[in-house]
């Protein structure tokens, strides 16, 4: 028998006056109104609810839950909590029976009620107060041990069916709806009243639960579950999670069969691995990985007189991939690898791997911190992939940048489909970008935060695409310190019951583990980590200069001005714009022999794309070159430098940094360390910037020379541990988060907590028009571009699917033309919300470069 038994939905039929036709929705064909009878939509919703669940293997996760979270409830209580789960769609509409729902909503007029005047056509909270009340004589039948924890789950299942329609808030909020406050009653308890003297006529059950019985059951489920510890705290918040995202996506895939006549049948699961894993195979790196295997690997090889780069790429390559296959079991697997040493390769074969040997795993994310690198390595999969376009329909990339994938041979025909082809096409690819229905994801770290903590409903839409999938997660050493130890703990959480098999890389990464005591299954995939961190490959591929440390700005420059004279090409970064721009505009105004580029932030994909091929050009090579750089060239930026000059941040920075130096081992390579701007304003509240932790300090520099990252993390994650996050600017400590907030069910507090990004910057974004050429040579008027946006957003006869696809497109070509400014007062020639309009932005730009002076005198300072 299945885990969730079908049989044990329950009948509305039979709790419903059937003397009456209750509609669910309703739309227009032609000059025709069409209804969907309210019987009908919840049998389709439950016909979702168990396909997403059957094809994802939900029902392990609820049984894993159960297994840990109810291992002293009784059979029969399990039994019970299987039946409260499976309702929950079955329930979350019945409340559309509400009479004045369906006379304001469905133009059926059934009764007019008085009393419903003080909750009008809300549904949500009719259809949790009547899923509470009829499981509750059967639930207080129960002995008291077994009651006790059932209550918990029943009015924890109808707080998620009160907020379907909305975002999740707190669970504390649900219980002051069955509350008077300061003579204000709340919505379940106003519903309670109407359901217990006014509904019998549509609902065929007497009410049992009284407004006393729900706010006195509300209220100690939240103290109940305030009472558990962290690890169960997290469990229930990914229980409530899961179910919510679920029930999101059966009603809106249930309501868009209706609406647009589509049926969603494939949720984006990997259910072929050797159609992507054959292709890769086939590809001169794998194939001369495995070459090497043959011949060379386990042979004796002495590594340490290697002069090839590659063959260290390979050993570790294999080893790793060795280690996995020991492990399959494994939970969260740590890759720490050099820079340059080929990370993304590795992660590549082992996400194939497991699935490989998992058929269970179905989906895979890769996850980066900045868009660059979604973009860097969705054109490394095109590479591969680029003569079959089969396994690339099946791959998405998921950021603010990036237009929603859409069926073009549909969606741009004129002749061969209708315009409900074309209609069910685009409604199609918003559902499937709403809820991430592709089997490979690109996606930035802000992205998959969302899925994980947001409590807006659109982030949750994807939390259960999460299950039973592998996530690589790059570059980890940029998410914000303070929450390493939430971090840690939640994705432990989140493997264990999920189904996720971790893979967390870094060339600097800590180790985690120290933060919590939570249990897993990690594993290093890199056990001899010495084997390729002190070889001379790695460690002395570049030197390490620290003679001006102490010098001033001026000092430095002219330094680099004598550098450019041996027609190398030099790495510049700073760690702010400002300076970045003022040292560009010092070295073009001097006499150099060789071409001076500056990349920032500010650079769209376009212009990004632009100065990196510049970069490798053959004029560069025999001439030399300057770029000038922000933090945006430490993190995987495919470039290879000769030296490099950077201004001390991070002990990260300065690794991730050096990566971009003699990346090829084919010469000698240099970085010189200066200090010129305050780190700790850049990167605020972040420990690693504390001058004991900075090279400001000796056995910080003798770290990166000797690449032992581990002894300078240990120092990092023990006073992490004793609690220098618990003095950043929450009030909670880490205990108490998870107990008080986490336990709690604080969604709101939740979402606040495990934000990576820290929005204290009061910010405008202003749109700056202009003419750019794109990287095919065609020319893009901001100016129409603009106008463009601005037609569709007003355009009120289009279909709301289409609208939003159109949308994507457009706002992947407006973030040509936006940049980020101070806020102040600017005088601008149209704006929507945030987003300020000039139609005149050529005049701030210089040498195809924003012109600091004007951003600053001419609308505002410049971030």
């Amino acid at each position: 028998m299945n885990y969730l038994n079908e049989e044990k939905i329950i009948d509305i039929n039979e709790i419903i006056n059937l003397d009456y036709d209750f509609f669910a929705h309703k739309k227009k064909i032609g000059n025709k109104i069409v209804y969907e009878k309210l019987i009908k939509y919840i049998e389709l919703a439950n016909k979702y609810f168990f396909n997403i669940c059957n094809e994802k293997n939900i029902d392990k996760i609820f049984k894993r839950f159960e297994d840990i979270y109810l291992k002293n409830v009784s059979e029969e209580g399990k039994c019970i909590f299987r039946e409260l789960l499976i309702n929950i769609v079955n329930f979350h509409d019945i409340g559309k029976i509400n009479p004045r729902f369906q006379l304001e909503k469905m133009d059926n007029e059934l009764h007019q009620y008085e009393e419903f005047k003080s909750i009008g056509s809300k549904h949500s909270i009719i259809s949790a107060v009547i899923y509470i009340d009829y499981f509750w004589n059967r639930i207080n039948s129960l002995d008291r041990d077994n009651k006790s924890e059932l209550k918990n789950f029943l009015f924890l299942n109808a707080y998620l069916i009160s907020k379907h329609h909305g975002d999740l808030d707190s669970y504390e909020t649900f219980v002051n709806s069955f509350k008077v406050i300061h003579g204000n009653d709340g919505d379940g308890y106003r519903t309670i009243n109407i359901l217990r003297k006014s509904f019998q006529s549509v609902y065929n059950r007497d009410f049992n639960i009284t407004t006393e019985d729900a706010r006195k059951g509300a209220s100690v489920v939240l103290k109940k579950i305030k009472n558990r510890n962290s690890e169960e705290s997290m469990y229930l918040y990914t229980y409530e999670r899961m179910v919510f995202s679920i029930l999101l996506a059966s009603d809106f895939y249930s309501t868009s069969e209706f609406m647009s006549e589509i049926t969603i049948d494939n949720f984006g699961e990997l259910n072929d691995i050797n159609e992507f894993y054959d292709v890769y195979k086939r590809t001169d790196i794998y194939r001369s990985i495995r070459r090497y295997e043959e011949k060379e690997y386990n042979k004796g090889h002495d590594l340490l007189k290697e002069k090839n780069i590659n063959v260290l790429r390979t050993e570790m390559f294999l080893d790793a991939e060795n280690v996995m296959k020991s492990n399959f079991n494994g939970e969260i697997f740590y890759l720490e690898a050099p820079t340059g040493a080929g990370k993304s390769n590795m992660a590549t074969n082992l996400s194939f791997r497991l699935i490989k040997d998992n058929n269970e795993l179905k989906k895979i994310f890769w996850v980066y911190p900045f868009n660059t690198l979604v973009e860097q390595n969705r054109e490394s999969l095109k590479k591969i992939y680029e003569n079959n376009d089969s396994v690339l329909n099946k791959i998405a990339t998921i950021n603010s940048v990036t237009p929603i994938k859409v069926n073009k041979n549909i969606i741009e025909s004129d002749d061969e489909f209708t315009d409900m082809d074309k209609y069910k096409e685009y409604a199609y690819s918003l559902l499937n970008r709403q809820f991430l229905n592709y089997p490979m994801i690109l996606i930035t770290h802000v992205g998959i935060f969302d899925s994980m903590f947001g409590r807006n409903k659109r982030d949750i839409f994807s939390f259960h695409q999460l299950a039973n999938s592998v996530i690589v997660f790059d570059e980890i050493q940029s998410y914000k310190l303070q929450i390493w130890t939430e971090i840690i703990s939640f994705f432990k959480v989140f493997a264990k019951l999920m189904n996720i098999k971790i893979i967390i890389m870094s060339a600097t990464l800590p180790d985690l583990d120290i933060l919590t005591n939570i249990k897993a299954n990690t594993i290093n995939l890199i056990e001899k980590r010495d084997k390729y961190f002190i070889n001379p490959l790695f460690k002395e591929r570049v030197n390490i200069d620290y003679s001006l440390i102490d010098e001033n700005i001026d000092e430095v420059v002219s330094h680099i001005i004598q550098s450019s004279k041996s027609k190398k090409k030099i790495l510049v970064e700073f760690i702010t714009k400002k300076t970045a721009y003022l040292v560009y505009d010092d070295l073009i105004n001097s006499e150099l022999t060789c071409e001076v580029l500056l990349l920032s932030g500010d650079d769209n994909q376009i212009d990004r794309s632009r100065i990196l091929e510049r970069i490798k050009s053959k004029k560069s090579c025999e001439q030399g070159v300057i770029l000038v750089a922000t933090q945006v060239i430490e993190a995987g930026v495919d470039i290879d430098m000769d030296i490099g000059y950077k201004d001390i941040s991070r002990l990260d920075g300065e690794e991730q940094f050096m990566g971009r130096i003699n990346r090829s081992c084919l010469r000698e390579g240099i970085v010189y360390f200066f200090n010129i701007d305050n780190e700790k304003s850049i990167y605020k509240r972040d420990i690693r910037v504390d001058s004991k932790y900075t090279l400001k300090n000796q056995w910080v520099k003798e770290v990166l020379i000797k690449k032992d990252f581990s002894s300078y993390y240990y120092k990092v994650m023990k006073e992490l541990a004793t609690g220098y996050n618990d003095s950043t600017n929450s009030k909670y400590s880490i205990s108490e988060f998870f107990e008080e907030v986490v336990g709690a069910l604080d969604f709101y507090k939740i979402t606040e907590r495990m934000k990576l990004i820290d929005d204290e910057k009061r910010t405008l974004f202003v749109f700056l028009a202009r003419v750019i050429k794109d990287e095919y040579g065609n020319m893009i008027d901001g100016r129409e571009i603009w106008n463009n946006y601005i037609e569709l957003l007003k355009d009120k006869n289009i279909d709301y699917a289409e609208k939003e696809v159109k949308l994507s497109e457009l706002r992947a070509k407006i973030s040509y033309f936006i940049y980020e400014i101070k806020e102040v007062n600017i005088s601008y020639d149209d704006a929507i919300g945030d987003l300020y309009y000039i139609k005149d932005g050529e005049k701030y730009f210089k040498n195809d470069k924003i012109d600091k002076e004007k951003i600053i005198t001419g609308i505002g300072d410049f971030i």
